[in-house]
């Protein structure tokens, strides 16, 4: 209502936020299916039509004098996830309390700022100290947190330019073959450490966790290891007591290959859709409808470009390791053959 000390505040607020929640399935098919990023966004949507349809069961049609469906319906309740997804902030001052914060969750974010918003209570408002200085006019930015490209896609409906996010990662998804003898036992060491027999890993442009490899020892395991298994589960899970890496040098060659045929996998899917991108929504002759869909599918390229450059890296650094592994065996190879002639 106008009386509302809100009413400004909610007026400024945009009426349709561009993240993911706000994608069709078919758009999300469509741009994003080379990326993980697809999943955790029908996750998210889900999640909150099944949160609206149980409100509505148990609340809003048994109270519709005080929950009217003009005002409390699916559109509107997305609307206002929408709204908390990308405007959300955390104040560390007050137990890392949530909270919207008018004006100031109209900030932009950048990459190369450090600093947060946060409560002050000499002043009793929230309040943002720069790290910099700002000249007059100049446009002062935040961050919003050390996320990757895709998180940001995901709440705030932006992907930062290619190589400008220090925080960037592309999640790898690894899985236990069916086919695999020790199939069974795996998968169960696995769910002991609430894992499944499919799991995602972030890659960065710097490496990859010591879980993602624990996980790849323990795909490629033969049955001869088994006593290992939960040892494996347990370090993939970060649950391990271990503080340092567990390493297997009989099975190593077989996981970095494994690693490697998966992120080449996932490269060719990525390659797919940019190439194919830019013969895509030729047919459209909706203005509106087009427009949308161009602004969509280059936020895709966007960050299906910046994921598949992590890739491209950690292809190249898995070679590298296996290559210097298969010329260490080269070499001993030749030096126990040349001692072997030696005593012969």
């Amino acid at each position: 209502m106008k009386s509302s000390r809100w009413s400004n505040y909610i007026a400024a607020l945009p009426r349709q936020p561009y993240s993911l929640l706000y994608w069709t399935r078919a758009e999300l098919d469509r741009y994003l299916e080379a990326s993980q990023i697809r999943e955790r966004a029908l996750e998210r949507i889900t999640n909150v039509v099944g949160t609206y349809n149980d409100l509505r069961l148990r609340i809003f049609s048994k109270h519709p004098y005080l929950f009217p469906e003009e005002v409390f319906n699916l559109e509107t309740f997305t609307w206002s996830f929408g709204i908390i997804f990308s405007r959300l902030v955390r104040l560390p001052s007050m137990d890392n309390r949530v909270a919207l914060v008018p004006w100031a969750d109209m900030l932009n974010h950048s990459c190369d700022v450090e600093t947060f918003l946060d409560y002050d209570k000499s002043s009793q408002g929230v309040v943002f100290t720069t790290d910099r200085q700002y000249q007059l006019g100049e446009q002062v930015f935040i961050s919003y947190g050390r996320k990757s490209n895709g998180e940001l896609l995901l709440s705030y409906g932006f992907v930062p330019r290619e190589g400008t996010n220090p925080s960037d990662s592309v999640e790898l998804s690894l899985s236990i073959k069916k086919s695999d003898k020790c199939h069974k036992e795996k998968v169960e060491a696995l769910k002991k450490h609430g894992l499944s027999s499919s799991q995602c890993f972030p890659i960065r442009i710097t490496g990859w966790p010591v879980e993602l490899m624990a996980y790849a020892y323990l795909a490629v395991s033969p049955p001869s290891m088994s006593r290992q298994f939960e040892e494996m589960a347990a370090a993939a899970s970060n649950k391990s007591n271990a503080k340092k890496e567990i390493r297997y040098p009989e099975i190593e060659e077989k996981a970095l290959q494994f690693l490697l045929d998966t992120c080449e996998s996932s490269i060719s899917k990525y390659t797919k859709f940019l190439q194919g991108s830019e013969s895509m929504d030729l047919d459209v002759t909706s203005p509106k409808q087009l427009n949308r869909r161009v602004f969509l599918k280059q936020l895709a390229v966007d960050l299906c470009t910046s994921e598949r450059r992590i890739l491209f890296r950690s292809q190249y650094i898995l070679r590298r390791r296996l290559r210097d592994i298969r010329s260490g065996e080269l070499r001993a190879l030749r030096i126990f053959d040349g001692v072997r002639k030696l005593f012969k």
